[in-house]
């Protein structure tokens, strides 16, 4: 998910949960606008035809919407336009529904072993008007609300770089590889058909501060908070990326999000 400065009136937006399939839908419109339309996603012909990026994690993950009461509706289904959105699924409801989506790239079972209360983050994107940092923080402050009322204490999921070259990110993916790898003992790896070496520079050659000035802002959230890569990359030809496995400990952001959250009473902290 590409990000730009704008003003906009944080004040003015919403960030809840999805309460219904109309909302739903909003969310998957603004998912194919950006995975599809901006960055090239394989578009099938029901994607075509609904105008929505969909698949069958959508009916059993909770959608975590930013909404803009007033700008013009893009659908008239809810009092304003849906201009962000996380997809959120948790362990118990993964196990129950054929597993998580990230399981079609990466051995999450050094994560499964570990954690109990586990959540996947993913089909994450902002409406181009709307990608600043506060934009950003809003969603994460949901996020961390959700952590606290489900006591979540692990976060993971596919975060993408653009493009589907993994040696056009040589510097970006080595730098993750040798300065932000997660420890051995809790590694999700990249499938075996699908393993791509992230070092491909040898870390003599990688200038950080460069290699962090290419990531998506996406990703430089993710580890800025103290998230942890996982071993080997894939290709994700449908969405025309390179993805790699973040793993976010929810204790790395009690210190920024959580403690606020902690005193407010359940139920409320994604009003």
């Amino acid at each position: 998910m590409r990000q730009r400065e704008t003003e906009v009136d944080t004040a003015t937006l919403l960030v809840r949960l999805a309460r219904n399939r109309r909302e739903v839908a909003q969310a998957q419109a603004l998912r194919y606008r950006i995975f599809h339309q901006e960055m090239g996603a394989t578009s099938s012909l029901k994607h075509r035809l609904l105008r929505r990026d969909v698949d069958r994690f959508d009916r059993v993950c909770d959608h975590l919407l930013v909404i803009a009461p007033r700008r013009r509706r893009l659908v008239p289904y809810i009092s304003g336009a849906v201009v962000g959105t996380f997809r959120l699924m948790r362990r118990e409801v993964a196990l129950s529904h054929r597993g998580f989506y990230s399981a079609g790239e990466f051995d999450l079972a050094p994560i499964m072993a570990r954690y109990a209360r586990c959540l996947e983050l993913g089909r994450s994107c902002v409406d181009p008007d709307y990608r600043s940092r506060a934009v950003i923080d809003r969603l994460w402050r949901a996020i961390a609300g959700y952590v606290v009322e489900h006591e979540v204490d692990m976060l993971f999921g596919c975060a993408s770089l653009p493009g589907a070259d993994p040696d056009a990110h040589a510097a970006s993916l080595s730098y993750l590889q040798h300065f932000h790898g997660a420890a051995s003992s809790c590694r999700p790896r990249a499938l075996d058909h699908r393993y791509v070496d992230m070092a491909r520079l040898p870390v003599g050659q990688i200038d950080p501060k460069r290699a962090w000035a290419a990531l998506p802002p996406l990703l430089k959230g993710y580890l800025r908070l103290g998230a942890v890569i996982g071993d080997g990359a894939v290709i994700d030809r449908n969405f025309n990326t390179v993805d790699v496995c973040v793993m976010l400990p929810t204790e790395a952001i009690r210190t920024r999000y959580l403690d606020r959250y902690s005193r407010q009473p359940k139920g409320l902290a994604l009003a």
